[in-house]
């Protein structure tokens, strides 16, 4: 059976998607990678790789080896595990240009009918224009991430119905959710989820001891599967992998 290709998704800023994705992927009920798709540019390299990543290992080395080798050997070549502590990862482009050259439809469509794992994209901040939309209409589920400034709670409601246009459905359904991180600062989670007319599908703490792990390469302590952010995070994921399975059709 085919795993679920689960996108996460700003709005503007940096509200911690990465960082996200990572700690989500981490606690993942089943076998999950993640795939570093922000068109921008990704930091998992820098940050969670500490600078020292195989050369040859990400996104654009499995575009390059797709034109004569199917994505499961593609992945098992590209595909690369930084720590025992970490999910494997593709990591991402290196720069802004190298977007448009990348077949987001077609890699989608590929990693949506992956067997023996899941998904977990890391699309970075949203733009209709910048190539990763078709790689999103592939999702079976959305997770727009954000923060609890206003600033933040306004971008991400402009767009949300831009997301729900690519899975086409309604403002009630889950398949496309919220994704609050450190809520209370200062508008709580359930009130942001209203303003962004999106079904909540959970709140990441303000943990930036565990955060620090995936974003900055920190080394994880003996409890760090359960600190906070971990410990949220396994429940998430699991919230997710029922979504997405949702939107496929099957329990």
């Amino acid at each position: 059976m085919s795993g679920v290709l689960v996108g996460l998704v700003s709005a503007k800023g940096s509200p911690g998607v990465t960082t996200s994705t990572l700690a989500l992927a981490s606690r993942w009920p089943r076998t999950a990678l993640v795939l570093e798709a922000d068109p921008f540019g990704g930091d998992i390299r820098a940050g969670l790789g500490d600078g020292e990543w195989p050369s040859a290992a990400g996104l654009a080395e499995v575009v390059v080896d797709l034109r004569s080798t199917g994505l499961d050997e593609a992945l098992h070549r590209r595909v690369h595990r930084p720590a025992p502590h970490a999910p494997p990862v593709l990591a991402g482009l290196g720069c802004v240009g190298q977007a448009t050259s990348v077949p987001w439809s077609r890699l989608g469509s590929a990693l949506a009918r992956l067997t023996g794992a899941d998904v977990v994209a890391d699309c970075g901040r949203f733009a209709a224009a910048d190539g990763v939309a078709p790689l999103l209409r592939e999702c079976d589920a959305l997770v727009l991430v954000t923060a609890s400034s206003l600033r933040a709670v306004r971008a991400a409601a402009r767009i949300a119905p831009l997301l729900q246009e690519e899975l086409v459905v309604g403002p009630d359904d889950p398949q496309v959710s919220l994704l609050v991180v450190d809520g209370d600062e200062p508008y709580p989670a359930a009130e942001i989820a209203s303003a962004c007319r999106l079904p909540l599908l959970g709140e990441l703490p303000d943990d930036r001891r565990a955060a620090a792990v995936w974003s900055d390469g920190a080394r994880p302590w003996r409890a760090f599967t359960r600190s906070a952010l971990q410990r949220v995070a396994r429940h998430i994921a699991a919230e997710i992998v029922a979504l997405g399975g949702r939107g496929r059709g099957v329990a």
